[in-house]
């Protein structure tokens, strides 16, 4: 499917095909540009109880979706993440993800992580480790994460790398993917800070949504769910609140606030891609540490990858 197809099918506005579990709000670090605002102050378990986050896994495979993504906080501060990555595999899910800053993993979790498949995701911003920790704000962070990825590449689990570019470490994501390819990793992403939680250095504490702050793809049929129980319909969309969890999934999907925001985004998104004029990718032209084309005015990453004749495509 080309991506204007994407933008055009419609089947993902009224479902859940993909839910984000933010399971704890606490983190052992103190990142610069905190989406969700968390730190290691804040409560491990928020107001939901193991049960509760069972029942929106249960409810959430009974309508259809089958993708996951274990997030926080830092998930792996949650003592029960093991026992709901089991929970997801055993309801069917065939996409089971933990984004963790990988300082945590231990071979209790690895183990779960194999037995259910699980793919791992985590942020990177230096090779150079005083700016990784100016930003995660954790001493010794960039050596624990490291070695994270390092125990993930040899467990043999499938591992995606996000290197955030922040005013800290501006120009340094070549740098970083060169030497997480050293480490064993081959897929990666590199993108901008997000103006939500603390990453917005204006309107801290705003409470109309940040439309222009969303990637564009958060009508397809996705959710959040905070350990608070409230939903939203995105991470990144905090100030869209759809309802709590525990009074159920299925009426939140046909909610008309819920159908207005994907309405919204996917115009946005529409809008975008028609203004998007493609352009060559020269041969030895500054294609990005991706692998893909140099960004546009309208996307920041296009695909297919580099290559001579290529064309950069919205995705």
């Amino acid at each position: 499917m080309t991506a204007a197809e994407n933008i055009h099918d419609t089947s993902a506005m009224n479902n859940v095909r993909f839910l984000w579990l933010e399971i704890t709000g606490k983190c052992n670090l103190l990142c610069t540009h905190c989406y969700a605002d968390s730190g290691p102050d804040v409560d491990l378990y928020g107001d939901m109880a193991y049960e509760d986050w069972a029942r929106a896994i249960d409810e959430a495979a009974e309508l259809g979706c089958r993708q996951v993504q274990f997030i926080g906080g830092e998930p792996t501060m949650h003592p029960r993440l093991d026992d709901l990555a089991d929970h997801a595999n055993h309801r069917g899910f065939q996409f089971i993800e933990v984004f963790t800053n990988a300082t945590r993993l231990g071979q209790k979790l690895v183990c779960c992580f194999q037995r259910n498949r699980v793919h791992v995701a985590t942020s990177f911003y230096s090779d150079d480790p005083a700016i990784h920790e100016q930003i995660t704000r954790g001493k010794g962070s960039w050596q624990r994460t490291v070695h994270g990825i390092e125990t993930v590449v040899a467990a043999g689990l499938p591992i995606r790398v996000g290197v955030i570019e922040t005013e800290r470490n501006a120009g340094h994501a070549p740098r970083a993917i060169h030497f997480l390819k050293t480490l064993g990793v081959n897929e990666f992403r590199v993108d901008r800070q997000r103006g939500v939680g603390r990453g917005d250095l204006v309107h801290l504490g705003g409470e109309e949504e940040r439309y222009e702050e969303l990637c564009g793809q958060c009508w397809r049929g996705r959710l959040c769910v905070t350990s608070r129980g409230d939903v939203f319909p995105c991470v990144f969309a905090r100030a869209t609140r759809l309802g709590d969890v525990r009074c159920g999934l299925a009426g939140i999907l046909q909610a008309a606030m819920l159908a207005e925001f994907r309405r919204k985004v996917r115009a946005m998104h529409a809008q975008a891609a028609d203004d998007c004029q493609p352009y060559p990718c020269p041969p030895d032209g500054p294609c990005d540490p991706q692998g893909g084309c140099p960004p546009t005015t309208c996307t920041p990453n296009c695909s297919p990858p580099c290559a001579p004749d290529a064309n950069c495509q919205p995705y």
